[in-house]
């Protein structure tokens, strides 16, 4: 049949919409559940192919990038003794940022060269013929309760039995002396410096459910200024306080600790306790204690546990020694001074030794010429990732820092260094750990294919 007329396409049009209004009157309804069900599968489906997008790993270098920010990263290989680094990967290493306690590296590295790994810190004993006992602290950063224990068992091998008056000598340190970056909380990681400060100048203490105070570990005695502070500290359980008043205050405890230490071991004190007190220049002295750590040793405890309080001991103890008693920060910053000079580095001035301070700051290529110098005592550093990764952390409210090496297989005399220095409020709590495992992966050989990486950007 031919159709060319007008009203012959007219009726084929409406012969059509019938036909299909006929199959769709046939078809069952579809119910709002299933609508809705089907909307549902729709949107999974949008989302799942969206997450996908999302997961898809990031090519070199940018998954790094899209965690670091606007943060610094640096990857040094310093090859032999005598040839030039090579710089691997750099990123902003020139920028300047708060390191937070990668700076325990530095201090630890100048400790080393300028009073050995075997040096001991000391503490010496006088006793007059008036039965007084003259205690004189030189920074020991391990006077803890174990270590008064075994000082009262050799003053008792030495004929100790009573003490009339107790005198304390904090004079090898500056009076009141309080370093940039300790903001007197109670936080035990906000410990004042002393000369003679002990369990790293906190207080410890147990409340049970009926409000009593007891002790925190049999070998830990209660002072009285730990009763008075326990007194009013609400809730139960084990605490650990810093005596945040005053460095005064701080030396008060000191004493009081060692009184009680001797008191348990049935050595009485009959009479005061004098702070602040400076020995007689002509003593004799009863004894001298040698800590039971050497320096190297305090110096792994001190890395692996970031303790602030035992570092700037060792910071301000490295001034003293160089330049005489008092420790001051001044001294410590000229002995810092003289040692980023001795080994031809960028001067990096130091408001403390632990990195509380938020005025230094430095860039991850300073940071990288210091960990080329310490880089044969890595063995200190805290070991990750079986002992591929020797690093520190850094970590304030703002502020991720690491910084260490990495090792190679297949030249373990030659690590590469890295550092990472972030500041900002954006990074998420990994984002450190994310950042090393980029590294790791792009620049030491895997024994294994190493997992693919999601990089989760900074917000």
């Amino acid at each position: 049949m031919r159709i060319g007329s007008p009203n012959q396409h007219l009726k084929l049009l409406c012969l059509a919409l019938a036909l299909a209004l006929m199959v769709t009157w046939a078809l069952p309804p579809v119910s709002a559940a299933a609508q809705k069900k089907s909307g549902a599968r729709n949107t999974a489906a949008k989302k799942n192919n969206s997450s996908k997008v999302a997961q898809k790993p990031l090519p070199w270098p940018q998954n790094l990038l899209a965690l670091v920010g606007a943060g610094a990263v640096l990857v040094v290989d310093h090859r032999g003794p005598l040839d030039p680094p090579k710089e691997l990967y750099a990123h902003n290493a020139e920028k300047f940022y708060v390191p937070a306690s990668i700076v325990k590296i530095i201090t630890t590295g100048a400790a080393l060269e300028f009073l050995g790994p075997d040096y001991r810190f000391r503490t010496e004993f006088l006793l007059t013929r008036d039965g007084d006992l003259w205690i004189i602290g030189y920074g020991d950063p391990y006077l803890v309760s174990e270590e008064l224990v075994t000082i009262v068992q050799a003053l008792q091998k030495r004929g100790l039995k009573e003490v009339r008056n107790l005198y304390l000598d904090t004079s090898y340190f500056e009076k009141d002396l309080i370093l940039d970056g300790n903001t007197q909380t109670m936080s035990p990681y906000d410990a004042y410096n002393l000369a003679f400060g002990v369990n790293f100048n906190t207080i410890t203490f147990r409340k049970n459910k009926k409000g009593q105070i007891l002790r925190a570990a049999e070998n830990i005695p209660l002072t009285p200024l730990a009763m008075a502070m326990a007194a009013k500290t609400k809730g139960q359980g084990t605490f650990r306080l810093n005596i945040h008043e005053s460095p005064a205050l701080a030396e008060v405890h000191a004493a009081q600790m060692f009184k009680c230490h001797l008191e348990d071991a049935g050595i009485a004190v009959k009479g005061e306790i004098l702070t602040g007190q400076v020995a007689p220049e002509r003593r004799r002295i009863y004894y001298r204690h040698e800590s039971s750590k050497t320096l190297e040793t305090v110096l792994r405890d001190l890395m692996k546990y970031s303790n602030n309080f035992m570092t700037n001991q060792v910071f301000l103890t490295i001034g003293a020694e160089l330049y005489g008693a008092p420790a001051t920060l001044e001294k410590s910053q000229k002995a810092m001074e003289a040692y980023f000079n001795r080994h031809s580095l960028p001067t990096i001035v130091m408001s403390d030794g632990s990195g509380l301070s938020r005025r230094t700051s430095l860039t991850a290529r300073q940071m990288a010429a210091v960990l080329k110098v310490v880089q044969d005592n890595r063995h200190l550093f805290t070991s990750r990732e079986d002992g591929q990764v020797f690093c520190k952390t850094g970590t304030m409210s703002d502020i991720k820092t690491l910084a260490g090496y990495l090792e190679r297989p297949n030249d373990p005399d030659r690590p590469l260094s890295f550092v990472i220095l972030l500041n900002g409020t954006n990074y998420p709590p990994k984002v450190r750990d994310n950042i090393l495992e980029i590294l790791r992966t792009q620049f030491i050989p895997q024994t294994a294919p190493a997992p693919a990486l999601t990089p989760s950007a900074g917000r």
